[in-house]
């Protein structure tokens, strides 16, 4: 039997940090695969709102002395409605069509017929078209992002009691600091829609090019921290292929911006680069978590709480006296 001093010294709370850190990767990665799903299927926006009152607008606008414009449209009653129209809509005249996303319509894009060969779909274009997209990958996204700077405050620990004290300088605190940017970098590249956050769409960007250098930095510092040599050159080839592949898709994120079309189709190199950032995400996920094997988070009583529970949950309390 243990001694009521026993049980309150191995008093405590323990987490298998590998199981936790297995239960969020499984989770993120099965959100990402449904929205890679619906992001693979090609999709040809139209223009959803009013679609037949929108072109006879068009055709019938007319002007007023001052340059605005307005349309004048009779209901079934005989009643004549007139409708002032702004600035948007010679983004209509121009020829581009309105559609829907989420609770707004008030977002554009150009039709086109696509070549024969932009055959595969993009995934920058289907989250910015697609709400179910967005939403899948966003979910991911804000799922793991506190647990994944907890495991590397756990790598960083692990890294000091097992390994030498340069080491230790290159995988501790850079490696919670590149975690944190990378994951700031996915928020806003997975979170931001052209056209509803336009104002801060210029930060996409830049998260793109950083998004590529933390990618490449977890890449090495997984590797580095790896002792299995077949997984450090599998991380040193894919950090090789994310290097290859940026030029690539951060064009494709401009071109997006400059004439965004009205589908999802792209040429098959562009799709590829981003499949090349979505594995180099699954490997360094699976990798970070698995270099927490064995190891159990403890949270034990302090000593206030022994004498606390020995005072007040363990001793007679006299009431008489008291």
């Amino acid at each position: 039997m243990i001694t009521p001093d026993d049980e309150d010294v191995d008093s405590y709370f323990a987490m298998d940090a590998h199981t936790m850190g297995r239960l969020f990767f499984t989770m993120s990665t099965c959100l990402t695969i449904a929205g890679l799903y619906f992001a693979a299927h090609p999709h040809y926006l139209d223009e959803t709102w009013n679609s037949n009152r929108t072109h006879w607008v068009i055709e019938n606008y007319k002007v007023w002395p001052n340059g605005s414009m307005y349309y004048e449209w009779e209901e079934k009653d005989g009643t004549v409605f007139v409708g002032g129209l702004g600035p948007w809509f010679n983004r209509l005249l121009n020829g581009e069509w309105r559609y829907d996303y989420g609770n707004s319509f008030w977002n554009y894009c150009r039709p086109r017929d696509p070549p024969r060969k932009e055959w595969m779909t993009s995934i920058l274009r289907s989250m910015n078209h697609l709400v179910i997209v967005q939403v899948f990958f966003r979910s991911a996204v804000l799922l793991t992002m506190t647990h994944s700077l907890f495991q590397c405050m756990l790598i960083n620990f692990i890294s000091k009691a097992n390994h030498s004290p340069k080491l230790e300088r290159i995988i501790g605190f850079p490696l919670v600091t590149v975690e944190f940017v990378h994951n700031l970098c996915l928020f806003v590249v997975s979170c931001l829609q052209y056209e509803q956050d336009s104002h801060l769409i210029q930060f996409s960007r830049i998260s793109m090019i950083l998004l590529t250098i933390t990618t490449v930095l977890k890449l090495i510092f997984v590797a580095v921290i790896q002792t299995n040599h077949l997984l450090q050159v599998v991380c040193v080839l894919i950090a090789s292929a994310v290097i290859l592949s940026h030029n690539t898709a951060l064009e494709e994120f401009d071109n997006f911006l400059i004439d965004t079309h009205c589908d999802s189709m792209t040429y098959p190199s562009v799709a590829i680069a981003q499949l090349v950032y979505f594995l180099a995400f699954f490997i360094t996920g699976y990798l970070q978590y698995q270099c927490l094997y064995g190891i159990r988070v403890v949270t034990c009583s302090t000593q206030e709480e022994i004498d606390h529970r020995k005072r007040f949950c363990e001793e007679p309390i006299d009431l008489i006296s008291s």
